[in-house]
């Protein structure tokens, strides 16, 4: 026998078969927005772009991959025979993108190279200890540096030649750079004059710059050398930084266990 036809029950049965697949259709939409919550969440707390939308980080994505770009070209072509039609190519962006990032490819190494650099500074320094002799703390920052510059020597050596030729906001950006390395040079030599272990009638901030300008020439050289190694540069800037010191009548505990 048939069962009897129930309209509350037919009802019922459709309402579950609707919040079913309300249930379903929800599902699907989460975990479609799963990986761009797990892609926000990492940049956000790994690359400290907390807070930014996806085509802020669709933006940072394309800038990083026309740095690398730009840097893997400037290596193995070299500067000059490097054009922006191909580091567009080779980061899968337009031509035009580039140029919303920057105006030539000169001032896209200049990015590429002084963030590097600024970031590295700034790595380094948090590596000096306020119980380290003074010329530790001078050559501690450098190690950082030189390993640093070590990495890709190439394109280290393009950047030092074409600082010659920065003009404008980079001209601008570089010379905040070296006014800041010279003031955190300056402070170490007043801390080490407060401890007693230099003494000396001279500004503080004419010998920190004229430490600073010693160290870039003495980088310059060593950059510019046959496979430049990083222990042969340091070994050289300790002697600099030496005769440095021995014009500031050190104590012994200036230059530490010697």
């Amino acid at each position: 026998m048939s069962a009897r036809w129930r309209p509350e029950a037919a009802l019922i049965r459709l309402g579950n078969s609707v919040a079913g697949r309300l249930r379903c259709l929800e599902r699907m939409k989460h975990q479609q927005r799963q990986p761009v919550a797990r892609a926000l969440n990492r940049n956000n707390s790994n690359d400290g772009h907390f807070g930014l939308g996806l085509r802020e980080l669709k933006k940072l994505d394309k800038l990083r991959r026309i740095k690398e770009a730009a840097a893997d070209l400037f290596t193995s072509k070299g500067f000059e025979a490097t054009t922006t039609a191909e580091i567009a190519e080779r980061a899968g962006v337009g031509e035009g993108t580039i140029f919303l990032y920057a105006k030539d490819k000169r001032d896209l190494l200049f990015d590429i190279c002084m963030d590097e650099l600024e970031e590295t500074r700034s790595k380094a320094f948090a590596k000096i200890r306020p119980e380290m002799p003074l010329l530790e703390q001078l050559l501690v920052p450098e190690v950082v540096m030189y390993r640093q510059l070590a990495k890709n020597i190439r394109l280290e050596r393009i950047f030092f030649e074409e600082l010659t030729f920065c003009s404008g906001p980079q001209a601008e950006r570089l010379r905040e750079s070296r006014l800041r390395m010279i003031s955190r040079i300056e402070h170490l030599l007043l801390a080490a004059e407060q401890r007693g272990h230099i003494r000396s009638e001279e500004d503080p901030a004419f010998v920190a710059r004229h430490v600073f300008f010693s160290s870039q020439s003495a980088m310059r050289w060593w950059i510019a050398g046959h496979k430049p190694k990083v222990s042969e540069g340091i070994a050289d800037l300790r002697r600099i930084y030496t005769l440095h010191l021995r014009a500031l009548n050190p104590s012994r505990a200036a230059f530490g266990n010697r």
